[in-house]
C-alpha cells in the first residue's frame, strides 16, 4: 500500500506519454523507488552487479553518443557536396548496398557464435532484431532515392549514420566473441588437468585390483614412503641428487610375486589418462633409477585410457608393458 500522501500527490501529476513517466520519476526518487520495490521486489538486493554492468555499458554508449555527433557534423558536410553532384550521391549508395551485404554476412556468423554464448543471448537477440530492422528500411531507401533526388539526400544521413552504428556494434562483438573464445579454452585445459588428476587417484585406489592380474601379494608404494630407502642410495653413492627427484615424482610402484615366474618383482609405474611419447622416455628413465634401490628386478610399467598409435608402437619396441585401464 503505498501512503495517502502519495498517492494523492502522484493523482496531480499528469502522464501523457513515456517521457512523462521518465521525467515524474527522474524528479521523485521516492516514486522511483516505489517502482523499484512493485518490479523487482525481493530481488532488488540481488542486483547490484547488475547495476555496475549497466553504468558500464551506459558510458560505453555515452562515448558511441560523442563519436555519433562527430559523425553528424562531417556528414552536415557530406550533404552539401551532394546537393551538388547526383554521380557521387549514385556512388555512395552502391558503396553502402555493398557494406550492407558484408555486415549481413558478418552478423550471420555472430549469430552462430553469439548461439553458445547463454550470458549474451538476450542481448544479442535484440541487436540481430535491430540489424535486420535496420537493413529492411535501407532498402525501402535505395528504392526511393531512385525515383526522388531530395528524400535521397535525406536518407542517406540516416543510412551512413546506421551503417557506422552497425560497424562499431559488430566490433564490439567480435572482441567479446574472442573474449570468450579464450575462456572456454582455459576451461578446457583446466578440466584436462583435472581429468589427469582424478584419473591418477582412481588408478591409485584400485591398485590393488588392476596390478593383482599380474602379481600376488600385492602392495602398492608411493615413492614418499621409500624416501629411506632412496635417501640411503644418495647417501652410498648409488644415485644422486637428480635422480633422487625423479624417483620422487614417480607416480607408483607396486611390489609382488610374479605371477609367471615366482619371482620377486618390482613395476615401475607410470600414470597418465592420455599417453604420449614423452610418457614413455619418463619411465625408462626411471625404471633403471628404482631398479639402484630394490633387490626385486623392476620392470616399467605404463597405465593409461588413451593411448596414441606412437607411445603404443614406442612402448611395445622399448619392451614396456602397457595396462589400458577404462575410466
Amino acid at each position: 500500500m503505498l501512503p495517502e500522501e502519495l498517492e494523492k500527490e502522484m493523482e496531480r501529476y499528469t502522464i501523457r506519454d513515456f517521457a512523462d513517466i521518465v521525467r515524474a520519476l527522474r524528479d521523485h526518487p521516492v516514486w522511483r523507488e516505489e517502482l523499484r520495490k512493485l518490479i523487482l521486489g525481493t530481488e532488488w538486493e540481488n542486483v547490484p552487479k547488475k547495476l555496475d554492468e549497466l553504468e558500464r555499458r551506459v558510458a560505453h554508449i555515452e562515448q558511441d553518443v560523442a563519436i555519433l555527433k562527430q559523425d553528424v557534423a562531417v556528414l552536415k558536410q557530406d550533404v552539401a557536396v551532394l546537393k551538388q553532384d547526383v554521380t557521387v550521391l549514385k556512388q555512395d549508395v552502391a558503396t553502402l548496398k555493398q557494406d550492407v551485404a558484408v555486415l549481413k554476412q558478418e552478423v550471420a556468423v555472430l549469430k552462430q557464435d553469439v548461439a553458445t554464448l547463454k550470458q549474451d543471448v538476450a542481448v544479442l537477440k535484440q541487436e540481430v532484431a535491430v540489424l535486420k530492422q535496420d537493413v529492411a528500411t535501407l532498402k525501402q531507401d535505395v528504392a526511393t532515392l531512385k525515383q526522388e533526388v531530395a528524400v535521397l539526400k535525406q536518407e542517406v544521413t540516416v543510412l551512413k549514420q546506421d551503417v557506422a552504428t552497425l560497424k562499431q556494434d559488430v566490433g564490439v562483438l567480435k572482441q567479446d566473441v574472442e573474449k570468450l573464445k579464450g575462456d572456454v579454452n582455459y576451461l578446457k585445459g583446466e578440466f584436462g588437468r583435472f581429468k589427469g588428476r582424478d584419473f591418477e587417484r582412481s588408478v591409485k585406489d584400485r591398485c590393488a585390483s588392476i596390478f593383482g592380474k599380474f602379481l600376488r601379494r600385492t602392495r602398492c608404494v608411493y615413492p614418499d614412503a621409500l624416501i629411506d630407502l632412496i635417501d640411503d642410495a644418495v647417501d652410498e653413492g648409488r644415485i644422486d641428487i637428480k635422480d633422487r627427484e625423479k624417483l620422487l615424482n614417480l607416480d607408483l610402484v607396486v611390489k609382488g610375486i610374479d605371477q609367471n615366474t615366482n619371482e620377486k618383482t618390482a613395476f615401475a609405474v607410470e600414470i597418465s589418462y592420455a599417453l604420449y611419447p614423452t610418457d614413455v622416455e619418463r619411465v625408462l628413465d626411471r625404471t633403471p633409477l628404482l631398479q639402484r634401490i630394490f633387490d626385486e628386478t623392476v620392470h616399467p610399467v605404463i597405465v593409461s585410457s588413451e593411448i596414441s598409435e606412437e607411445a603404443r608402437q614406442l612402448a611395445i619396441a622399448r619392451g614396456i608393458r602397457i595396462i589400458q585401464y577404462e575410466y
